[in-house]
């Protein structure tokens, strides 16, 4: 039985996968196994996953769904194997990644020094990739994900050049779904009705949700940055125009639920001033420059008395209070 189960979701990623797979199967630890699961995929993704499973050197499972699940419906079937067959920990994967070789493995030595017991969340360095050959770079693309109290959330380090300035471990609030190792046990305790990861985000901000529910059960999340990852990041606030008009609907209502899930009372009191005046903004934008994405407040408006009966269960378990989670929300 594998200590690690990799969850790989893919969507159109052929040629991803493709330079992912290799790396994944190189890796120095090799107590793991392998769930891809593929959200419909119609661009030969399939066939590169069941090329790559024949010559896998570890356990693999390919899970070709009839719909896109998304990249939490896809996460959370692949997590629920992981329970199914009690792996102590399960890697999250975005196929747009390439690992060194001793990434698990200096992840999972750092998870067994004394202390580490209530680390749910762990991630390495995580370097930018370029281009469809994902060619590695010296630019940092996340060592972990900091909240802000305009309720905003930034990856650590995000575009400046890897000059060694986040080559120290440290505690992080949360790790970015990219490349995240997380403790199965620390999943199973904020799991919802509808999967680990929140399926009403469907895609984007789904990891820092995952992050604030963690914390608010007192998990915490690590970076060990001597693990190397590199990823290629499409979706940045400044290519906002750039990116699907799916994209943009799904960011800004995700914005909106991952404050209906986690903010209680105290918090949204202390950050009423700085949320308020964000929030105009974006409301503004959707009636205005961004009318496709207005869709999202509807959304929310339908189904407010079901995300309002979710909100209400995550923080009844809360043992963890707003105020001694506010200092995790510094200035933008």
């Amino acid at each position: 039985m594998a200590r690690v189960l990799v969850s790989l979701v893919t969507h159109n990623e052929s040629r991803d996968a493709e330079r992912l797979l290799p790396t994944l199967f190189a890796q120095t630890f090799r107590d793991f196994a392998v769930v891809a699961v593929d959200n419909r995929s119609e661009d030969g993704t399939r066939a590169s996953l069941a090329a790559a499973q024949k010559l896998a050197p570890v356990p693999m499972e390919i899970v070709a769904s009839h719909e896109n699940l998304g990249f939490t419906g896809g996460h959370s079937v692949a997590i629920a194997k992981a329970v199914e067959r009690r792996a102590e920990w399960v890697l999250v994967l975005n196929a747009d990644v390439v690992l060194a070789p001793d990434y698990l493995e200096r992840l999972l030595d750092d998870a067994a020094r004394p202390g580490r017991e209530w680390v749910g969340a762990m991630t390495g360095k995580v370097l930018r990739a370029e281009g469809p050959e994902l060619l590695p770079t010296n630019v940092v693309d996340t060592v972990g994900i900091r909240m802000t109290r305009s309720g905003r959330h930034f990856d650590v380090g995000a575009g400046e050049p890897d000059t060694g300035r986040w080559d120290r471990p440290a505690e992080v609030f949360g790790v970015s779904g990219c490349v995240a190792l997380y403790r199965v046990a620390a999943l199973l305790d904020v799991r919802l009705p509808n999967g680990f990861f929140d399926d009403d985000f469907f895609v984007y901000r789904e990891d820092v949700d995952l992050a604030w529910r963690l914390r608010g059960r007192g998990w915490s999340a690590r970076c060990v940055p001597s693990a190397v990852a590199w990823h290629r990041r499409r979706n940045l606030p400044e290519r906002r125009r750039e990116m699907s008009v799916v994209a943009n609907l799904h960011s800004v209502k995700n914005r909106f639920l991952l404050r209906i899930n986690n903010a209680g009372p105290d918090h949204l009191r202390a950050t009423f001033p700085l949320t308020f005046a964000r929030d105009a903004v974006v409301v503004g934008g959707c009636l205005t420059v961004e009318r496709t994405s207005f869709e999202a407040l509807r959304w929310l408006a339908t189904n407010r008395a079901r995300l309002l009966a979710k909100r209400r269960e995550i923080l009844s378990l809360r043992t963890v209070s707003d105020r001694a989670l506010l200092r995790w929300f510094g200035p933008d």
